[in-house]
């Protein structure tokens, strides 16, 4: 009687590992903010945090190339980091509609955001904008 127990406690066992190998939990997604953070010594303190989300919204577009990322870059260099071709006036486009800011190929990083900034103190806060 004893060894019957021995046995169905070890296919039990052996059941939970093989499930466990079977079900794996699927991968976690990357988390950009925080490959992205590096960015934030770069700007003033004010402007740190917007410049590390427009960094991760970036790095969702180039991937891990992001991480050349310096204020000094243009928007057509970033562009051009993308592993599928995406015009910079594609990305342009993506600003003015996500922020309200106009932009030019030869816009900066630091321009991007320091434009970005400005027009978020200059618009009054709303309902639907809480950041």
């Amino acid at each position: 009687m004893v060894p019957t127990v021995y046995i169905y406690l070890g296919a039990i066992v052996l059941l939970m590992s093989l499930g466990r190998i079977v079900w794996r939990h699927s991968p976690k997604s990357t988390d950009w903010a925080l490959i992205v953070a590096f960015i934030r010594l770069d700007f003033p303190p004010d402007q740190r945090i917007l410049a590390q989300r427009v960094a991760a919204g970036l790095a969702e577009i180039v991937g891990m190339k992001i991480k050349q990322l310096r204020p000094e870059h243009t928007i057509k260099e970033i562009a051009g980091w993308a592993d599928d071709h995406i015009r910079t006036q594609d990305l342009m486009k993506i600003f003015l509609i996500a922020f309200q800011v106009e932009c030019d190929e030869n816009t900066t990083f630091r321009t991007l955001v320091e434009k970005i900034s400005a027009h978020q103190r200059a618009e009054p806060p709303t309902a639907n904008n809480k950041d």
